[in-house]
């Protein structure tokens, strides 16, 4: 119990500063996602996109900072990808996911600065205590299966 209320308050603290947005897009729709970051608080960005429905070559993706400079432009070669970017300068950064597909694909993206360590790690503490926990649970079944065993 005590893991699952960890790794609930680990996702909650480590996605407070991302901003998130999940729709269906092709070629007439796309998703924009701005987020304004400053480098005194995170001198490293984050942003991630997975598709659902995932075709190989028909999302293209662009990330351009406050000043409207392109960072980052590519064609999606997996259904999930995350990467970094620097950020050099304060302001609101911007995520473009667009479509060359006709159909609807249903696309999640995230933008916002990269989580620092001790966020991280309070994610990473919540899965260790849920499988200690998890074989804990297994180790009293299998002795309650042994005890009842015997004297049976």
């Amino acid at each position: 119990m005590v893991a699952l209320v960890l790794s609930i308050y680990g996702n909650q603290v480590i996605f407070e500063n991302l901003e998130k947005k999940e729709e269906m897009i092709n070629s007439a729709q796309k998703i924009e996602i701005q987020k304004e970051i400053d480098p005194q608080d995170a001198d490293t960005g984050i942003f991630a996109i997975q598709s659902v429905n995932f075709k190989e070559n028909s999302i293209r993706i662009s990330l351009t900072d406050p000043f409207g400079s392109q960072i980052i432009s590519k064609q999606l070669e997996e259904e999930v990808i995350e990467e970094k970017f620097d950020v050099t300068s304060k302001g609101v950064y911007k995520l473009t996911v667009e479509s060359s597909s006709e159909e609807d694909t249903r696309v999640m993206a995230v933008l916002g600065p990269e989580p620092e360590a001790g966020q991280k790690s309070l994610a990473f503490i919540s899965l260790y205590v849920l499988i200690v926990g998890m074989i804990g649970l297994a180790g009293v079944g299998i002795y309650a299966l042994k005890n009842r065993l015997r004297r049976g």
